[in-house]
């Protein structure tokens, strides 16, 4: 999915509510993908990544104040890991050393702190390394405090030269004609010095080197244990679960999407959940406008993604196939905005998606697909569509307005739109709106965004004909639609 895609659906919007302590899980967040099916490793992360989340979810009371504790030294940490790749070649200045000093007393106290947190709720992966040793190079006197200098105990030459230096300092104060006579000797003392400390720079930065691995290696554990707290918190937001990593079924009972229950909730409205199952082949998704088949499918396509990303997933409970790659065409096509007709972009990214699930596993979700045509080439379409998608090993969501699809498709769900509410309660509670604005804003309050497995041969519903009633369409056109209905 591309950034677009992401927004739409609400995956950005959940990453907009993480709040990384360092700049090394606020990259994290920033790159995050998810993990390939076709990649061992990969696999083996994703399962580690949940595991670790849920025992975190589960036993977060007993590390919390560990946790508080490691968070507020994340939150002093500063990237520096631009001075360590300069200082392999380099020496590095006193401020860049005065850096890699802060953090690797940083990581020294987060040793033990990760440490037990990982042994009190069984986290793995979380190892970090001694710095001890790099931290007295640049602390020679032991006393751990956030600076650094060029200090007398590096060098007895640099120790020597300084009290020459002072001595011939105080001499200089004695008159002016001192001053005069041992100017110049104090500066061959300052340029001494200089030449000292910059070999002292050098010498450290030697020393150094062979840590520099550790403390890169320490930043990548920082960085996944911040983004590991910051998936507990956002799978606080709504009720969530562990998904359950699956081959071939992606299940998820009573979902939701947090973006648009935030939306709904600010207009005083509640998000319905969602329960649905789906196997190798095609599902298909009806329902008449304004019943929410793209919030459907926004929801299914952002926890699935949330689950290969190593998230929590907003449901009761959730099976999620580790899919090579999720596939989302929509009539809102980026590629409008090369020139090409929203029909047009969606071919171009139909051609990709078949191109790109021949030998892989593909989770293809497609919303509204043709629509941007006429209605009879649109539906041959689509129904081609469907036969093919059938045959290849992938999961396709498939949000249509065409009646005729469904039958093709291994299962068929259907919005509840205004199912079961009589035109008559509707009509009532129409009485006193004014405006055509306020009579679709009460027509919407009795829609019913749910969703329910429907029989093969179940009717479509005709809630089309019926919002034209409540909306007051003319009846001389009335009559016409219900004779040729």
């Amino acid at each position: 999915m591309d950034f677009w895609q992401r927004e739409n659906i609400g995956f950005e919007y959940i990453k907009s509510k993480m709040l990384p302590a360092t700049p090394f899980g606020a990259e994290l967040i920033k790159n995050i993908t998810p993990f390939g099916r076709g990649e061992k490793d990969k696999r083996d992360t994703l399962k580690e990544e949940l595991k670790n989340l849920n025992n975190l979810y589960q036993k977060y009371d007993n590390v919390k104040s560990d946790v508080n504790a490691i968070r507020r030294i994340f939150m002093q940490m500063k990237d520096v890991r631009g001075s360590i790749k300069f200082g392999r070649d380099n020496t590095l200045s006193d401020i860049e050393l005065f850096e890699i000093k802060t953090l690797l007393m940083h990581m020294e106290k987060l040793k033990p702190l990760i440490e037990r947190v990982s042994k009190e709720i069984g986290l793995t992966g979380f190892n970090i390394e001694s710095v001890s040793d790099a931290v007295d190079i640049l602390d020679p006197e032991g006393r751990r405090i956030p600076s650094f200098a060029i200090y007398d105990d590096y060098s007895p030459e640099l120790k020597l030269i300084r009290k020459r230096k002072r001595d011939i300092e105080i001499k200089m104060q004695e008159s002016d004609t001192a001053f005069k006579e041992l100017k110049d000797e104090r500066l061959a003392a300052i340029v001494e010095e200089e030449k000292e400390e910059r070999k002292i720079r050098e010498d450290l930065c030697v020393k150094l080197r062979p840590y520099f691995d550790k403390a890169l290696k320490n930043i990548d554990v920082i960085g996944r244990f911040d983004l590991l707290l910051e998936k507990h918190r956002v799978a606080k937001l709504y009720p969530s679960c562990l998904p359950e990593i699956t081959e071939d079924e992606l299940v998820l009972e009573e979902t939701i999407n947090p973006f648009i229950c935030d939306i709904l909730e600010g207009k005083g409205l509640k998000f319905t959940p969602i329960t649905i199952d789906m196997t190798i082949g095609t599902t298909v998704l009806t329902g008449a406008n304004m019943g929410g088949k793209s919030v459907t499918l926004k929801t299914v396509a952002l926890n699935t993604y949330l689950a290969l990303c190593g998230f929590f997933v907003y449901a009761n409970k959730a099976s999620i196939p580790m899919f090579d790659e999720i596939i989302m065409i929509s009539e809102e096509s980026q590629s409008v905005d090369k020139g090409l007709s929203s029909f047009g972009a969606q071919i171009v990214e139909l051609k990709n998606l078949l191109n790109d699930i021949e030998g892989r596993y593909i989770f293809a979700i497609l919303d509204e697909f043709a629509r941007g045509t006429n209605p009879k080439e649109g539906e041959s379409i689509v129904r081609g569509l469907v036969a093919l998608l059938n045959k290849k090993r992938a999961i396709s969501l498939l949000v249509t307005h065409f009646d005729h699809v469904a039958e093709l498709s291994g299962s068929h769900y259907q919005v509840r739109g205004l199912q079961g509410t009589s035109e008559d309660k509707i009509a009532k509670a129409l009485l006193t709106k004014s405006s055509d604005d306020a009579k679709i804003t009460a027509i919407a309050q009795f829609m019913n965004y749910g969703i329910f497995k429907v029989k093969k041969q179940a009717q479509p519903p005709k809630e089309a004909l019926m919002i034209c009633r409540l909306l007051g369409l003319q009846e001389e056109l009335m009559d016409i639609l219900v004779e040729i209905n």
